[in-house]
């Protein structure tokens, strides 16, 4: 059987990309390196005879674009079948049955061209009426192999060199599986986050599971602060070494963090213990209150202990850049533009709140500690119950930040009774009769917990406008309310007073 390859040859001025899959798996994961690419706008034609996969093509294509659970039936009959979810949204059609070239005219294809990503079968039907391809993918059948398949790919040259790109990482990929004895298993994308990090499953002939993470270092953002990116200034983790490091510290500490089974941190691949993906956000039947008590549980552990000492301290200057995206984002989405002098207020009002968080004893934040992060175990105990996910950007700071992180969830709503039960408990077993620590706890929460969804707002309209993922939209009225909830607190009336004074129609109801 030979070995997957490719060849790049000239065919007028489109590039072609020869692969060969030896099973259908691999001709999914071509169909994911298409897929991280497409944009709106782009008609891709599936070539191919009767039983190439074509189908099999475009259902890999769609489910790396629009999520590993999306069903993607045939369009045989329906002739297109819509995925308006997606970013951008994609249509998929078969014109194999189509009557007439005119008729493709009827079924919305062209009109969709400018805001969709559009997969044609059997394009050659209508090929008079249809506008140039930006990619043709053409399919064949390889003799005394019957689950091969020989694909080749014409498209413009950035395009090729992405897939060129994309399968040299998957070849090194593969190496870094073999050597740690994983060269034989099973892969299926797995959903990823709004991150560049990219997630697989993989299983062995035993049925034993993994996790591979799979993150390339990718080029730094624009410089907005003193010359450095957002990221930096943020201290947002931006490669592998950040995540090994705050996982086995977790893991050395008593906390469930998934066990490291083969890194290769320069290249950005790590093989891990499958907590698998059961999460608030995906399954109704958790018991909540269960659920959010071991969570505070593991939280109450997590802060017996002094900050990780190689984590970079979660100060009022990185505060007030992540409550920057507020006025930079969400309030222009809103039409409130802000002056440079405002804005340059609203930052040094940030800063100073945010320091005023350094005044009790640093621990370990992990900044993202909420339900999508938090993977429910059932068959452990205590605290071990909660597997802990996503902590490359773990700062040193205040131990509210993550509490308010988990009860004011952007994600799922939490409810009313869960919050107040879920915070008394933590208070109660840290704080006992202390009411002045009691107080002061509350006051850091509610800064948090203003501070970190203003940053979320801001992020949640930056996905959208520069990302082009709206989805993230549908979770801004709980992040308002969040805010408009913990604005009520003393220690916010600055907050309050610059928002009235800038931003007055953030403060109604409904804004």
């Amino acid at each position: 059987m030979p070995a997957i390859g490719l060849k790049a040859s000239m065919a007028g001025t489109s590039p072609r990309f020869a692969f060969h899959a030896a099973q259908e798996a691999d001709s999914l994961r071509l169909a994911t390196w298409l897929a991280a690419q497409a944009q709106a706008g782009w008609l891709i034609f599936l070539n191919g005879d009767l039983g190439a996969g074509k189908t099999a093509f475009a259902r890999g294509f769609i489910k790396a674009k629009c999520g590993p659970n999306t069903r993607v039936p045939s369009p045989s009959f329906t002739l297109v079948q819509p995925y308006e979810t997606c970013t951008p949204p994609v249509l998929h059609s078969d014109l194999y049955r189509l009557g007439e070239a005119t008729e493709v005219e009827e079924l919305g294809l062209l009109e969709a061209l400018d805001s969709h990503i559009c997969l044609l079968e059997w394009a050659s039907r209508a090929e008079d009426i249809l506008p140039t391809p930006s990619v043709t993918v053409s399919l064949s059948m390889v003799e005394d192999a019957p689950d091969a398949r020989q694909i080749t790919i014409e498209a413009a040259p950035e395009i090729i060199a992405a897939l060129r790109a994309a399968q040299a990482r998957d070849e090194a990929l593969q190496t870094f599986l073999t050597q740690a004895g994983w060269g034989a298993a099973t892969r299926a994308n797995l959903a990823g986050d709004a991150s560049t990090r990219r997630y697989e499953r993989l299983t062995q002939a035993g049925g034993r599971q993994g996790v591979l993470m799979d993150w390339a270092k990718g080029p730094d953002g624009p410089a907005i602060y003193d010359g450095k990116p957002y990221s930096q200034v943020a201290h947002l983790a931006e490669a592998m070494p950040a995540y090994c490091a705050m996982v086995d510290w977790l893991g050395g500490h008593g906390l469930s963090s998934p066990d490291i089974l083969a890194r290769d941190e320069a290249q950005g691949f790590a093989l891990m213990e499958d907590f698998g993906d059961r999460h608030l956000a995906n399954d109704e039947t958790l018991d909540r209150a269960v659920f959010y008590r071991e969570a505070v549980s593991t939280l109450l552990h997590l802060h017996t202990l002094k900050a990780a000492d190689f984590l970079a301290p979660y100060d009022g200057k990185v505060q007030a850049v992540e409550a920057d995206l507020f006025t930079q984002w969400y309030l222009p989405s809103c039409g409130i533009e802000v002056s440079q002098a405002a804005a340059q207020d609203w930052h040094a009002l940030w800063v100073q709140l945010g320091n005023t968080l350094l005044a009790e004893p640093s621990v370990s934040v992990l900044r993202d500690y909420h339900s999508v992060n938090l993977l429910w175990r059932e068959d452990a105990q205590g605290r071990f119950r909660i597997g802990l996910i996503d902590v490359q950007d773990a700062l040193a700071g205040h131990a509210a930040y993550d509490v308010s992180s988990l009860l004011c969830d952007a994600r799922v709503d939490v409810a009313p009774d869960i919050q107040a039960q879920a915070l008394e408990h933590y208070c109660a077993l840290r704080f006992g009769d202390d009411a002045p620590a009691r107080a002061a706890f509350q006051t850091a929460y509610a800064l948090c917990a203003v501070q970190r969804n203003l940053k979320i707002a801001g992020i949640f309209v930056r996905l959208c406008e520069r990302d082009h993922k709206p989805g993230y939209l549908q979770h801004l009225p709980r992040v308002l309310g969040y805010i408009h909830t913990h604005l009520g607190h003393l220690a916010l009336a600055p907050v309050v007073e610059w928002l009235e004074a800038y931003a007055p129609k953030f403060l109604e109801p409904d804004a």
